[in-house]
């Protein structure tokens, strides 16, 4: 496969020539003459890497660089500077924002060559063992959850549809109805867990999972309404939940993807919840964006803050495995690909999310 590398130059002359240059070696080559269009081509494009100019007009190199490395998908990005001056403190900033490398203009097209080929060889040994690293993580995380998130609904799931069987056989038919919903639970259990760990796989693989989304019309307080009902079928203390809305029709949204956003959110809520309080619920519409705020009294001693939500992280007790550790990381990642924002917070026994997404008021 060809490296694909984003040039960001605002001297045409020059821009076209380095363009030039990398073609006859083999490379893909996509310019750009201004920052922020530097920044946006990226994003468009996925490349191998990047070459950018320090000294642009309206967005500067450096500030391109932030703006780069604040969208998770690439942190990682190999990224060389072109420099007018070997300056130690353009230098030292640049390598403090995460650069890999410089080079001095004029520099010669060897050594331009060399430097990205040395910053693409470095680059693919770090996914190699990322890789590693990642299937390592998801090969513990199967082991520690395999008995609590897949054995103990699976055999659910066997046992109660053998008891389901015989009752339908000596038509027992009411009785095998409320066993079928035991089993539609259990079922729901392990088709979340088996989802999350797919969807960290694709992310950890910087693979949109929701780019094939549908965009429809979901009623919003029924849908939580329909969620906190299931919940409470699958939890053995009984929770109750107090719910508050100024909007009910929400359009623009996957209703199964949001199903299992507002699952997870309400699960992470319940799972060490005071069952003397009530889950409380507000939903809102503000300045065309939907504002959830959900948020309980906790049992157990924790702190928690959105910057803590990690893959595998569990706040309530990260030595104990119980569950997957992805749900709230999960989420966080999925607000950022429809450009909303997540807020976490647990502290003095009360925890509290609030989610807040673009929507479309027509």
């Amino acid at each position: 496969m060809i490296p694909k590398i984003v040039l960001i130059e605002d001297d045409l002359l020059l821009a076209e020539n380095t363009k030039t240059i990398l073609e006859l070696n083999r490379f893909e080559c996509e310019v750009a003459h201004k920052g922020q269009l530097g920044v946006e081509l990226v994003q468009s494009v996925k490349p191998d890497l990047v070459v950018c100019d320090i000294m642009l007009d309206e967005v500067d190199g450096f500030e391109v660089l932030k703006r780069i490395r604040a969208i998770p998908e690439f942190i990682y990005l190999p990224f060389i500077f072109l420099t007018a001056r070997a300056d130690f403190l353009d230098k030292r900033k640049g390598m403090n924002l995460g650069a890999d490398d410089f080079l001095t203009k004029p520099f010669m097209s060897k050594d331009l060559v060399e430097t990205i080929r040395a910053r693409l060889d470095l680059s693919n040994q770090k996914k190699e063992s990322v890789g590693l690293e990642i299937r390592k993580n998801a090969v513990d995380v199967f082991y520690h959850i395999s008995s609590h998130e897949y054995l103990t609904p699976l055999n659910g799931i066997v046992n109660l549809s053998k008891i389901a069987a015989d009752m339908l056989k000596n038509n027992q038919i009411n009785d095998a109805l409320a066993l079928m919903e035991g089993i539609s639970i259990s079922g729901n259990r392990i088709l979340r867990t088996t989802r999350k760990l797919l969807w960290y796989n694709q992310l950890s693989n910087h693979d949109n999972p929701w780019r094939n989304a549908t965009s429809g019309t979901v009623n919003i307080l029924a849908l939580q309404q329909q969620i906190s009902d299931t919940l409470k079928k699958g939890t053995p203390s009984q929770f109750e939940f107090s719910f508050k809305s100024n909007i009910n029709i929400l359009y623009g949204y996957d209703e199964v993807l949001l199903e299992f956003v507002l699952t997870e959110l309400f699960q992470n809520v319940i799972q060490y919840a005071n069952p003397a309080n009530k889950v409380y619920s507000d939903t809102r519409l503000e300045n065309n964006h939907l504002v959830m705020i959900i948020r309980n009294h906790y049992h157990g001693k924790y702190t928690v803050c959105t910057d803590d939500v990690k893959p595998f992280f569990q706040a309530h007790n990260s030595k104990d495995m119980n569950g997957t550790g992805l749900g709230l990381y999960i989420i966080k990642e999925w607000v950022q690909t429809v450009h909303g924002e997540m807020k976490v917070s647990g502290q003095n026994n009360l925890f509290e999310v609030i989610l807040k997404i673009p929507v479309s008021i027509f």
